[in-house]
């Protein structure tokens, strides 16, 4: 299986690099940036669900340099998968709700190009200047909010993680799009509002393919939902992240698509894998979901013919594992050519 990779295109390094010039930094002071993301991280780890203090240069140098790419690649991830699934089509805007520098925004700008209007709500002046500044094209972001909801998507990116509850407004919206980090604790409580949102009618499109309770919380206390991509890091970028304790070859986060409108209804059929692969003795498991209850493929690579292997990624979409057989909560794969692997490109 070819894995997913992602890199920030080069369309935004020349202006990530002017920006940061304007703050006393630049691409090339990579201990300097270094200095500025530690200091910044700190801030996150001391003010957990606190704001980025945008008006200081040196959070703007972190943010433009560190977490922009990274939450960037994370959004264009989620984005890619919403344009595969058919997503979205019919919606006529979207709104990026606290979009900080506007790493969502852009990313799924870059996947929609001009087939519908894009607006963007921070209440940072500064960080809504800064993704006017990065934008690569000629692009209208409006700073208004004057889409209409109902033909809109939401895009939430690292959002609800920094709020109390559920903003209301967010449920007017015909489509939504919430990406959190992949911690325990906001993964989980992302988790926790499918139950919610099908109460209101929403439908869910991705990671999800049913509508059961989330096995994950049905049958752990502590086990939770993410997604993985590989990150290609420019140069400059592992030349700051050489000055770190931190490095990020792979990025994960956790994410929903839901909407009002029901999903492709090939997608029911389909089984998502939610886990890396775990070697044991002459078996290798991996999780899947594709329904209530906790699930692993399991398979015996000594018994598969010869030239054959199976490799899956996270977050893969797999086909076929209903003709499976079943013994307790693995469901046994004899050869490859048992499932379907649906590749990254593919529409559902």
């Amino acid at each position: 299986m070819i894995h997913r990779h992602l890199g920030l295109p080069p369309a935004y390094e020349a202006r990530i690099d002017a920006e940061l010039k304007k703050i006393q930094f630049d691409l090339g002071t990579d201990r300097k940036l270094a200095d500025a993301v530690l200091r910044l991280s700190d801030f996150y780890i001391a003010n957990p669900g606190g704001s980025t203090p945008w008006d200081e240069p040196w959070a703007q140098a972190a943010s433009l340099a560190y977490y922009f790419p990274l939450n960037y690649c994370r959004a264009l991830a989620v984005a890619n998968e919403a344009r595969r699934l058919g997503f979205f089509a019919g919606l006529e805007g979207l709104h990026d709700f606290g979009s900080g520098m506007g790493s969502a925004v852009h990313a799924f700008a870059d996947v929609l190009a001009d087939s519908i209007r894009f607006e963007a709500s921070d209440v940072s002046r500064e960080a809504l200047d800064l993704s006017d500044a990065l934008s690569p094209a000629v692009r209208r972001i409006d700073r208004a909010q004057r889409l209409p909801p109902e033909k809109s998507l939401l895009v939430a990116s690292y959002v609800f993680t920094e709020l109390q509850s559920w903003p209301s407004m967010w449920n007017d919206y015909e489509a939504l799009a919430i990406i959190e980090p992949s911690t325990q604790n906001d993964a989980r409580r992302l988790m926790a509002e499918r139950e919610p949102l099908l109460e209101r009618g929403y439908r869910f499109w991705g990671p999800c393919t049913h509508e059961q309770p989330c096995p994950l919380l049905v049958h752990s206390a502590k086990d939770w939902c993410h997604d993985r991509v590989h990150f290609d890091a420019p140069e400059w970028f592992q030349k700051i992240e050489r000055h770190l304790p931190m490095k990020n070859r792979t990025l994960t986060f956790s994410y929903l698509l839901a909407r009002r409108t029901p999903p492709p209804a090939g997608l029911r059929g389909l089984a998502r894998m939610v886990g890396d692969t775990l070697e044991e003795k002459g078996k290798t498991r991996q999780a899947l979901c594709r329904s209530s209850e906790r699930e692993f493929l399991a398979w015996f690579p000594q018994r598969f013919a010869k030239g054959e292997s199976l490799d899956i990624e996270r977050g893969a979409l797999v086909g076929g594992t209903e003709k499976l057989e079943k013994k307790s909560n693995e469901v046994r794969v004899k050869s490859p050519d048992d499932i379907e692997l649906l590749p990254a490109d593919r529409v559902v």
